[in-house]
């Protein structure tokens, strides 16, 4: 009997679930041999949530592979309507399921008790499958919540984080300490719990010694980042102070020994949402505060009353009597009247648009009109990475930055520079490059513009620089010279991951 080649579809939402693939590659091993059908090709997601398909690399790679013709099989094999997906949206899994019937790709789910035929019973049973499916999901969610706030209103702690300052101390079921836990570092047993503890003495001093500044000096973020950094108060893993840390340290309740839960969402893997204070979940004296109640509500008095609370039309009168007192602007005027450039950004878009709604033309107005440029580009050029090579390729950001790089599959992580091109007299045709103060990553992709600086026009793997800088660099750099200088974008994934890196320049 002539065996149809056919494809297997496997998926586990957990790590935990360690036997679930075997179960599944057993009774679709089953199925395969009483349908005479041969499995000639697997596509799994190991702990990967069903809700949707962004990061199913698996499902994304099956759909890609059926639709473009690729394939070599003519049926896919999956253990049962859940393990194709338990999207929210019933159509959703229709959608994706019609994609392999129209390419002449049928779908069977093995388990089922129901045959994928399109008869009408059986098309009835599946989309009630699928809204079952979904609704396990909703269930679970509203028991994981349920769970989550008793134990944060009994003072145990949700988050992997800490913050700065505190340290995650693990406890047995009976309140006896157990060990500190280091970062990345999790419970391995499910009726201990996590509190929050003062961390090094160190640390405690430097929150300690922000509220003071910001309370007694009437310090700005970016002024108390710069006087730490100015004084060497570590930050965490090694980074620099900034005025987004300040302020978190600033506003967080933690810091009085308040527990907070259920701020923002992101249920059923939606994306991140604001809740409203009316529901969250608020635990006072949780833990050993760092800074006094009193000191706390100080400091968000003081907020109160910067110029974030104030309306548009205030805080440009207020830059226009700073303009008319000093003749000029920069940001350390800003922060001597207690203004940020981080909260102009915010609050106009840039401080460039802030300095043309009261008529103050600026000689660096060019130069941020070019970065603002680089940084469009730039985004374009990652997102455009992505797109070419889906489910090996991802964007990347570290803390509050958006895109702050590109990973790989394999975990690498990749650096993007845009260089803007100029013209200088004595040296001829060269790039700016600037490289990020905090940049970790072992790979940099460099992408050079052309002289009119409107599109790119030769792209470099290379390492990275190894300390924050702003150079000027030509395609003979030595630097470049150590990397690969690619041909067109399409051999990016390939040569990223066809050798060795070498340590930063």
């Amino acid at each position: 009997m002539t065996t149809v080649p056919a494809a297997q579809y496997l998926r586990v939402s957990t790590e935990r679930q360690e036997y679930s693939l075997d179960c599944q590659i057993a009774r679709i091993a089953n199925y395969a041999q009483e349908k005479g059908l041969a499995v000639c090709q697997t596509y799994c997601d190991e702990a990967k949530s069903g809700l949707e398909i962004g990061r199913r690399t698996g499902l994304s790679q099956l759909l890609q592979d059926v639709v473009g013709g690729k394939q070599s099989y003519k049926v896919i094999l999956v253990y049962d309507v859940s393990r194709w997906g338990r999207f929210q949206d019933p159509d959703e899994a229709a959608h994706y399921e019609f994609l392999c019937k129209a390419a002449g790709v049928s779908v069977h789910y093995c388990a089922e008790q129901f045959s994928n035929d399109g008869h009408p019973a059986s098309l009835i049973l599946k989309t009630l499958k699928r809204v079952m499916a979904a609704e396990y999901s909703r269930e679970l969610s509203d028991k994981v919540f349920a769970g989550m706030t008793r134990v944060v209103k009994r003072g145990f702690r949700s988050g992997a984080h800490p913050g700065y300052g505190f340290r995650r101390l693990l406890i047995s079921a009976d309140g006896t300490p157990r060990q500190q836990l280091s970062a990345g570092e999790h419970k391995s047993i499910a009726t201990d719990r996590v509190v929050l503890v003062p961390g090094p003495a160190n640390e405690v001093f430097w929150v300690r010694e922000i509220y003071r500044l910001f309370v007694s000096e009437n310090k700005t973020f970016a002024g108390i980042a710069a006087e730490l950094d100015q004084r060497g108060a570590p930050f965490l893993d090694g980074k620099r102070w900034s005025d987004h840390a300040v302020k978190k340290v600033l506003t967080h309740p933690k810091y009085k020994g308040t527990a907070i839960y259920n701020r923002t969402t992101e249920r059923l893997c939606s994306k991140s949402r604001k809740v409203p204070e009316s529901e969250w979940i608020i635990v006072p004296d949780a833990f050993e505060p760092l800074v006094e109640p009193r000191t706390f509500e100080a400091a968000q008095e003081t907020l109160r009353q910067r110029f974030s609370h104030r309306s548009n039309e205030q805080v440009l009168e207020q830059l226009k009597s700073i303009l008319e007192l000093h003749g000029h602007l920069s940001a350390a005027i800003l922060g001597l009247h207690g203004l940020s450039p981080g909260g102009l950004n915010h609050r106009f878009g840039s401080m460039i648009k802030a300095y043309d709604l009261i008529g103050y033309q600026t000689m660096y107005k060019k130069t941020a009109e070019h970065r603002l440029h680089v940084r469009k580009i730039r985004s374009e050029l990652m997102q455009q990475l992505v797109k070419m090579f889906p489910g090996r390729v991802s964007l990347f950001s570290v803390a509050w930055r958006r895109w702050n790089c590109l990973r790989l599959k394999n975990g690498t992580k990749v650096a993007v520079r845009v260089c803007r091109s100029i013209k200088l007299v004595t040296k001829g045709r060269m790039w700016i490059l600037q490289a990020a103060r905090d940049e970790r990553c072992r790979i940099t992709l460099v992408a050079g513009m052309n002289p009119e600086n409107a599109a790119l026009e030769a792209f470099y793997l290379t390492t990275r620089l190894k300390n924050p800088c702003k150079v000027h660099i030509t395609e003979n750099s030595e630097w470049l010279e150590r990397g690969v200088r690619l041909e067109d974008l399409r051999s990016f994934y390939e040569v990223v991951t066809a050798r060795q890196w070498d340590s930063p320049f």
